[in-house]
């Protein structure tokens, strides 16, 4: 009880010291919990809420006017970030609750801005309750009491907000073009007045409208578009690095427009996307299980082919019986190898030497020649003598691609080279098994510089001869069908190298992130090239699609697919004037 001879200033002046103090202690606990918020750790960021209330509560009966506002605003606030935490964990009525609270306590004496905020906390609670129209109505009362108001960093963030999220229920009602009005006025506000981490939101949900839209319009993507929209949502989620609740929803925006393209990429961050869930317990992980089942249900339908190879007209089980002849028969013989063919694999080999023809100028042909350093088929592929022969797959092996293209370039100085065979694709969605790639260049992902900044590539990235590659990319009548009666596809394009037989998922998501235009990959190319480029012979690489090295790998396919790549080099080498090409 206060002295009777007490001064009412002096104890005034004793309460405002006191009460300072107090609310000093408690704002530090409500940074720390905004801190412990923004990375995540909700429960954390909970208890420390809690004791700033608690503090609060101690000093409810303030007789000092003006400081009683600004603790009921500090109420207000603390009540928020509380609602703030069990949103991100998807438990809304709670969050509600805390909302409402949070209502009350503005209306009874806080400030206009908190009220503000509450009619927008309790807004957003019911968008994720379904309740569109009344969700819009409280963004409506938070738009009202923003009237008026002078301009500040605190108001433009809560109007940046309820633009967001009348876009949001927009959104969900379909009304794509009111949506898109509201989403550009809380990005605008939110670039305007450095709001990071709403500017990440707003770009986040922004760019999942565009890229919804252009799933709905039509399934000819502009590649454009999404690569801006990508570059978008890659640019959010490096802003918003520390903020796991808007980094899952910018990798699972990421996943939904890479389902357009590359199903890989799509289950990897929609996998990152999980593992950032779980981890924080945010309430979208069965949401994201749905995703990658989904993803993966699409890929087994367009990646499944039932058929039985012993049926295939193209497929020969056994190798064919080629005389062998030696070397010095063949030269006297008046042989002079117009073509080289390169191949990796002994299916790769059958599926060529079953194509070597005998000819009428030359007795020998098609026949068999060993030589130090190494095995030989000769014989007329298409209309040009050709000679076949073997590497081993890779690069480092010393009867790797490099070391045999050398020895048959020196060995039977051919005007070019071919090197011919199978490949992993990039995505199923875009391509299928036995579609040929053709390498406009070869990419060596293997070179490169890692730092602490991440992947720096210093590959080599060898262009094909041009007038050899004029010759594949314009073979417009060459037609090759899969078991299903479907045409394969001619793909140019770069073609990655590397020594890896890949056949992960997540490392060819990877790959294909830091190499987005490439179309394939396979192991010898690049030890190819380098060969034919050392000697001056023009070269092509051609290799037809067998999986997408993605852990799923069916051997079936690899026949298919050199028979497919064969049949083009072979229908390409079957015009009788393109040797014209290389004089």
């Amino acid at each position: 009880m206060d002295s009777p001879h007490s001064d009412p200033a002096e104890i005034n002046s004793i309460e405002t010291r006191e009460v300072s103090s107090t609310q000093k202690d408690v704002e530090r606990f409500v940074n720390l919990g905004n801190q412990d918020q923004y990375e995540g750790n909700y429960g954390k960021a909970t208890e420390r809420y809690l004791q700033a209330l608690e503090l609060l509560y101690q000093i409810r009966n303030c007789k000092v006017q003006e400081l009683e506002s600004a603790l009921a605003s500090l109420r207000a606030l603390i009540l928020a970030k509380l609602g703030d935490n069990f949103s991100y964990l998807g438990q809304h009525e709670i969050a509600l609750k805390y909302y409402e609270q949070q209502l009350r306590i503005a209306e009874s004496g806080a400030s206009k801005l908190s009220e503000a905020s509450a009619y927008h906390n309790i807004g957003f609670c019911y968008y994720f309750m379904n309740s569109y129209g009344t969700s819009i109505e409280f963004q409506q009362r938070s738009q009202e009491v923003l009237q008026g108001l002078e301009d500040s960093i605190e108001l433009k963030e809560i109007e940046c907000s309820t633009h967001l999220c009348v876009g949001l229920n927009k959104h969900r009602l379909e009304d794509y073009g009111e949506a898109n009005d509201h989403y550009q006025k809380s990005l605008n506000i939110a670039r305007g007045f450095s709001l990071q981490a709403k500017e990440a939101e707003a770009i986040i949900r922004f760019n999942s409208l565009h890229g919804e839209k252009l799933s709905l319009e039509s399934n000819d993507f502009d590649k454009k578009e999404i690569e801006t929209i990508m570059g978008d949502l890659h640019y959010a989620i490096r802003i918003i690095d520390k903020n796991p609740y808007l980094k899952v929803l910018g990798l699972r925006e990421l996943a939904k427009i890479h389902e357009a393209t590359d199903f890989d990429i799509a289950r990897k961050y929609y996998e990152d996307a999980l593992a950032i869930s779980l981890s924080y317990k945010i309430w979208f992980s069965d949401t994201l299980e749905d995703d990658i089942q989904r993803v993966l249900k699409k890929k087994r339908e367009l990646t499944e082919q039932e058929y039985a190879l012993e049926e295939q007209d193209w497929y020969h089980e056994n190798f064919p019986k080629i005389p062998e002849v030696d070397r010095e028969a063949i030269d006297s013989s008046g042989f002079k190898a117009e073509f080289a063919v390169v191949t990796a694999t002994s299916i790769e080999l059958k599926a060529v030497v079953h194509l070597l023809e005998d000819d009428p100028d030359n007795s020998s042909l098609p026949c068999r020649v060993y030589t130090q350093h190494g095995q030989y088929y000769l014989g007329r592929f298409g209309q040009y003598a050709t000679v076949v022969t073997q590497c081993r797959m890779g690069t480092r092996d010393e009867r790797s691609a490099g070391f045999v293209t050398q020895k048959a370039i020196e060995l039977w100085d051919p005007k070019a080279i071919i090197m011919v065979g199978i490949a992993f694709g990039k995505s199923p969605k875009d391509q299928k098994i036995a579609d040929v790639l053709v390498a406009t260049e070869i990419i060596d992902y293997e070179v490169n510089r890692v730092g602490l900044d991440g992947i720096v590539d210093r590959g080599t990235r060898p262009l094909s001869s041009r007038n050899f590659l004029s010759l594949f990319e314009q073979a417009y009548e060459w037609q090759f069908h899969r078991p299903d009666g479907s045409p394969c596809e001619l793909i140019p394009g770069p073609v990655l190298s590397g020594e890896k037989l890949i056949d992960n998922a997540e490392f060819k998501a990877n790959l294909f992130e830091r190499f987005p235009h490439a179309k394939g990959g396979e192991m010898e190319g690049i030890g190819f090239c380098h060969a034919a480029n050392s000697l001056k012979k023009p070269w092509i690489l051609v290799k037809a699609i067998c999986d997408w090295a993605d852990g799923r790998k069916n051997d079936k396919h690899q026949p298919l697919a050199a028979a497919a790549s064969i049949s083009l080099v072979h229908y390409v080498l079957s015009q009788r004037t393109i040797m014209d090409s290389f004089e």
